[in-house]
């Protein structure tokens, strides 16, 4: 399930905020004090209890086959009586401990660790996965369900000693002599976790004699309560969130920011997004960070109330001035203390490419920080960026740059061929969308979200639908090509005369400047000759269509993939950022669609 709509009226200092349509990440933003928790809370409180009233009012939607037959439609509005029974017998089940399924689970802004409980052992453990828990332990908050997570690892792991104790036991009395020690690594969902989060630590034991959970780092092993306060609550959070291995749930989250660096609540958030499937999360933050890299999906900023019957939400896109504004949030000297080695990556989207380029990869580069710069107006140049920044080692920092193959047209071929080095890297292709336009992958995108027979699970109609888009959109990228390469042609004008003396008369500079303007308009005139620009805009085209035509794979380097993809998600009837989501699950990360990208991040870690 996930919200579809929801309306909060007088709660609060709330007059009014009322929102639709919402993506799989809600964001709600807005200065302290103006309410964004008071919608947060009434939202929950009637998700706990599902009622027809005024002050709020939801739209529930179905993620799944199961739920549309259960409640048999495809929303539930609370408006409805009928509909509000339905919500309540979905949500008032109780759930299996490792198996959350269209439920709740609320992780609020208090999440430090108190009352630890020691657990006592009895002969009989059971399993912890296979025990059912109250239908409400998801709306609780953290702090209390700290002991439950504690508990059930310790369970987890002394159940699985006392069956190979038993199993050996058994095969002695058998007669048998030798037993084969290949037991999975129960621990091993939570041991990736953590290196995903706090790499190059590592989780290497759960102890059930001292009860503690032991970790490695520096060679040296550490009890979890030696981690940083950072450290242990974003370990505390993901463990939670594994043994709920929640799908089809909303997740509210209060602030995941707080108390974090920005860097280690960026890691939580990809490892949350990476666990389960079709779950929506509802952020409620002061992040800059958060905000901007989630401006592909629903950001809503609520304003202080106005007058009465005003909506005081207002939905951020992209295009905004307060988009460009967050991205100058982050331009600040600030970055350097993110790590040792920066990658900055450039782009007109580049928070938006952080989050893409971040869920490709996962815990491949530990080592390397992603840190979005803006586009080409923000790097101004190549020979710039090259000089100021990526040739020194600031404060013990590393800078790299990854940019689109689009930097071509903006700083022309011969400055970015030049300025191109080990820390400096181009992709092959356009945009980092062009790298979603797999058909393949798209097709298994859709797997178990369309019905038989869709063209979404075709992989044939998809690359014709991404061909047909690919060809209208040909005349936009023969105008950009021919243009980038004219500017390159034309170059900069210049009127600086040469031979200028200190006591050169007035009259000499004049004529000096007059000889030099009509050098340049001479260069400039051959370099905007009319037929030779129709030839190059003709052969230009024929080149993208042959190319096309002939379905090689090459147009998918020097066509937009932005334009194409958005529109694609157009025809999918799709947001752009959860078809990004899906696909980067369904992707083949060997020999697949980011196979060229991951080779970059190689070659600067060689580099």
């Amino acid at each position: 399930m996930r919200l579809h709509s929801f309306k909060v009226v007088g709660v609060g200092p709330i007059k009014q905020v009322s929102v639709e349509k919402l993506s799989d990440t809600v964001v709600l933003a807005g200065p302290n004090g103006v309410g964004k928790t008071n919608v947060v809370t009434a939202v929950m409180r009637r998700l706990q209890n599902a009622q027809p009233e005024n002050d709020v009012w939801l739209i529930v939607e179905a993620t799944n086959d199961g739920e549309r037959i259960e409640w048999g439609k495809n929303t539930l509005d609370t408006s409805n009586a009928e509909d509000c029974e339905r919500l309540r017998t979905i949500l008032h089940r109780n759930q299996r401990r490792n198996k959350y399924k269209s439920s709740i689970l609320n992780f609020d802004s208090d999440r430090s660790i108190r009352n630890i409980q020691a657990f006592s052992f009895s002969w009989d453990i059971g399993d912890p996965f296979g025990e059912d828990v109250n239908w409400d332990i998801g709306f609780n908050p953290m702090t209390s369900r700290y002991n439950d997570v504690r508990h059930s690892l310790f369970r987890l792991v002394e159940g699985q000693r006392r069956d190979i104790a038993n199993r050996a036991l058994e095969m002695q009395s058998s007669g048998i002599g030798n037993m084969v020690l290949d037991f999975p690594d129960i621990l091993k969902p939570y041991k990736d976790a953590f290196w995903q989060l706090l790499a190059p630590k590592k989780l290497i034991e759960v102890d059930i004699k001292t009860q503690e959970i032991f970790y490695e780092s520096n060679g040296q092993k550490l009890p979890l309560g030696s981690l940083s306060s950072g450290e242990r609550e974003v370990v505390n959070i993901v463990f939670d969130f594994l043994l709920r291995a929640p799908s089809d749930c909303i997740i509210f989250f209060d602030e995941p920011e707080l108390h974090l660096h920005p860097e280690l609540s960026y890691k939580l958030l990809q490892t949350l997004s990476s666990v389960g499937e079709r779950n929506q999360f509802i952020f409620c933050t002061h992040s800059p960070e958060i905000i901007s890299a989630s401006l592909e999906n629903t950001v809503i900023f609520v304003t202080p109330p106005q007058i009465e019957n005003v909506n005081q939400a207002v939905i951020v896109h992209r295009e905004d001035e307060t988009h460009h504004a967050l991205q100058t949030l982050g331009q600040s000297i600030g970055v350097i203390s993110l790590g040792k080695k920066l990658i900055l990556v450039e782009g007109e989207e580049s928070s938006l490419d952080k989050l893409a380029y971040g869920a490709i990869l996962k815990n491949r580069f530990p080592e390397f920080v992603l840190v979005p710069v803006g586009g080409k107006g923000t790097l101004r140049s190549f020979d710039e960026i090259q000089h100021s920044i990526l040739n020194k080692t600031i404060w013990g920092v590393e800078f790299f740059l990854l940019c689109d193959r689009d930097a071509v047209n903006a700083f022309g071929k011969k400055s970015v061929e030049a300025g191109l080095s080990t820390r400096i890297k181009m992709l092959r292709r356009y945009h980092l969308e062009n790298y979603f336009l797999d058909s393949k992958t798209l097709a298994a995108s859709f797997n178990g979200m369309e019905a038989q027979g869709s063209w979404l699970l075709d992989q044939n109609a998809i690359d014709e639908k991404i061909r047909d888009l690919a060809l209208a959109t040909i005349p936009y990228a023969v105008a950009l090509n021919v243009s980038a390469s004219i500017r390159e042609s034309v170059g900069n004008i210049s009127l600086m005369p040469k031979g200028i003396e200190a006591a050169q008369p007035v009259d000499d500079l004049v004529l000096k400047f007059v000889q030099k303007i009509a050098l340049e308009k001479t260069r400039v005139e051959q370099s905007l000759d009319v037929l030779a620009i129709e030839t190059l805009i003709r052969a230009e085209h024929t080149r993208l269509t042959d190319a096309l035509e002939k379905n090689e794979e090459s147009w998918k380097n020097d066509i937009p993939g932005r334009v194409i993809f958005n529109k694609f998600c157009g025809a999918a009837n799709i947001e752009v950022g959860r078809l990004k989501q899906l696909y980067i699950k369904a992707g083949d990360f060997d020999q697949g669609p980011f196979q060229e990208i991951i080779d970059v991040f190689e070659a600067f870690k060689a580099g």
